[in-house]
């Protein structure tokens, strides 16, 4: 099975100073808390008001789609389950598809870019990097990591879609100088 490589590989190179970053990218990303702090800073500025609102509303929606729907459906075990890997951080208790922390990210992430190009740009790139770090630490199979970034990125543009039709304060809301 390819995604048993790629965490073998992944295993294998454990034991160098990227343990220490991608536990700490993972740990950052855990339950969406960046996020979170990052979308109530945003709505500290009338400038920003619009995009913190859409990161918290998205992170929240794919918490609630990942981890209270898809994963209790779902039920697929998680790589240290199946085969044996050093494991970095404690063993996760929850359901392996899809990726929560992935999905947060890419749901936070998108919503920024939805909002600002230039920011949301780094943002995709901290989302890409908790994807990864996932796949580091071997608590993921790589199709977790991809499926959580595709739920993730399709919450956060449904969830400003919808805002921008129902709710006032978000009408006439532009991505790329298109009208959502």
């Amino acid at each position: 099975m390819w995604e048993l490589d790629v965490l073998q590989w992944f295993d294998s190179v454990h034991g160098t100073i990227l343990d220490s970053v991608m536990v700490g990218i993972t740990y950052s990303a855990t339950s969406g808390l960046v996020w979170f702090a990052l979308g109530f800073l945003m709505t500290c500025s009338s400038r920003w008001r619009r995009c913190g609102v859409s990161v918290i509303v998205s992170v929240i929606a794919a918490y609630v789609i990942v981890d209270l729907v898809i994963k209790p459906i779902v039920c697929r075990e998680r790589p240290f389950d199946v085969s044996d890997f050093s494991l970095l951080v404690p063993a996760p208790d929850s359901w392996s598809f899809p990726s929560g922390h992935t999905a947060s990210a890419f749901a936070g992430a998108t919503a920024v870019l939805i909002h600002s190009r230039r920011w949301g740009c780094v943002a995709m790139a901290y989302a890409v990097l908790v994807g990864v770090s996932r796949l580091y630490l071997c608590v993921h199979w790589p199709t977790d990591v991809i499926a959580g970034a595709l739920v993730g990125m399709a919450v956060a543009f449904l969830a400003v879609w919808f805002m921008s039709r129902w709710i006032p304060y978000f009408r006439g809301l532009e991505w790329n100088g298109a009208l959502l």
